[in-house]
């Protein structure tokens, strides 16, 4: 029996030597090689600005509270500030840091369909959301796939609201040739260690608005003009206090540190050659199963159309809810980790007793992903071995 985890270390001695260097420095905490690291990030991505922090979460709880300042712009569609209770239309299957920070931010996520076969959001069920209280459209880029983001924008264009893509499963997936998380107003990322490079833990939030970006700047330290760009202008109008202390909004610690800089810098190097990497174990594990997909025993996720996927792991939806169990029970007994599809349909989380939400429709698709699928590991290091067992052990079950 052979073990196959869900994910490896992707990284080696370029990323060690990089941190040692840092701590050799004796300056570690937020500095020059983070801002570094964000210009690079931003220059790769074509998103105008990045703003580095502690976790993808993180990011997704500055998108969303910027949403709600008082310092908030206008949107590229002319959205305002957001206020309390306005909505947030959401996929039902997501990681549940998508939806908090809606929450904690006091608005209100409205929850839609997931379409089973590509896992990500059903556009008409976003339509079917829409309510003069909308304030905000989230979608999620699920496990390396896209939201078709064509048909986000022309619903946020139509009725004046904000796009926040949530792409922490699906750094380097290309849309009509632009990276997602690029499109909308704001974008998230998040580089944990088991996602499409890592910086140990830490997380972008990306945006084309400069006075957007500032904010982020700000809410994610303290409130502090310390590390704005345009940090002279703010504190000439304020002469009478310290420009070492001035606080001018309320904010969090989101921090990344140097060392997740340094760490970021050689995983960027790498990211095309990973998620070619990705590409090519999928399309392998695709062809092999050829016979298994045509009797819809095993059906791995579609790409939604103008899309380049990623690949986070390889999700696939089986017959039913019992065949999933079985397979999942045998590949784990086989060495095979495995997991769910993310949070499969949110709203059957218990959390949600307690939280206010809107449900629309039935979230039949998103039962589905939720009772009959599951994924596992495709991941840069994975070697010819382990590609080849989880080849070997799929066929096995299915005789």
């Amino acid at each position: 029996m052979m073990k196959v985890p869900l994910n490896a270390s992707t990284f080696d001695n370029s990323e060690i030597n990089a941190a040692i260097e840092v701590l050799k420095s004796g300056f570690v905490t937020m500095g020059e090689r983070c801002f570094r690291f964000e210009d690079e990030f931003a220059q790769y991505m074509t998103s105008g600005n990045a703003v580095f922090v502690n976790s993808g979460s993180s990011a997704n709880l500055l998108a969303f509270f910027a949403l709600v300042n008082h310092a908030c712009p206008t949107s590229q569609f002319g959205a305002k500030r957001l206020q309390p209770g306005q909505e947030v239309i959401v996929p039902a299957v997501t990681w549940s840091t998508t939806i908090w920070p809606i929450v904690q931010a006091g608005l209100v996520p409205v929850l839609v369909d997931s379409d089973p076969n590509t896992l990500q959001m059903d556009i008409s069920s976003v339509r079917k959301a829409l309510s003069p209280k909308t304030g905000a459209i989230c979608p999620v880029h699920v496990l390396g796939n896209a939201v078709p983001m064509d048909e986000i924008l022309e619903i946020a264009r139509e009725h004046k609201l904000w796009v926040v893509e949530d792409t922490c499963e699906a750094l380097g997936t290309r849309q009509d040739s632009k990276f997602v998380g690029t499109i909308g107003d704001i974008g998230t990322y998040s580089f944990f260690f088991s996602h499409h490079i890592t910086t140990i833990e830490g997380g972008m939030v990306v945006t084309k608005n400069n006075d957007m970006a500032e904010l982020f700047r700000c809410l994610r330290a303290h409130g502090w003009t310390r590390h704005l760009k345009n940090r002279k202008q703010v504190e000439a109008q304020y002469n009478d206090i310290d420009p070492r202390f001035l606080f001018v909004n309320t904010g969090f610690n989101l921090r990344p540190t140097e060392i997740n800089a340094a760490f970021g810098f050689e995983q960027l190097r790498k990211l095309e050659g990973f998620n070619n990497k990705r590409v090519e174990i999928a399309d392998y594990w695709i062809k092999s199963f050829e016979s298994l997909i045509q009797k819809r025993l095993l059906v791995p996720m579609q790409t939604t159309k103008k899309t380049q996927s990623t690949w986070f792991g390889f999700p696939v939806l089986c017959e039913s809810k019992e065949l999933r169990n079985k397979l999942q029970r045998y590949l784990e007994e086989k060495g095979i980790e495995t997991r769910p599809v993310i949070c499969g349909n949110l709203a059957r989380q218990p959390a949600f007793k307690h939280i206010p939400h809107r449900i629309v429709g039935d979230l039949t698709g998103a039962d589905q992903v939720m009772d009959r699928g599951l994924f596992w590991g495709s991941h840069p290091v994975m070697t010819k071995q382990e590609i080849d067992y989880v080849i070997t052990t799929v066929k096995d079950f299915f005789r």
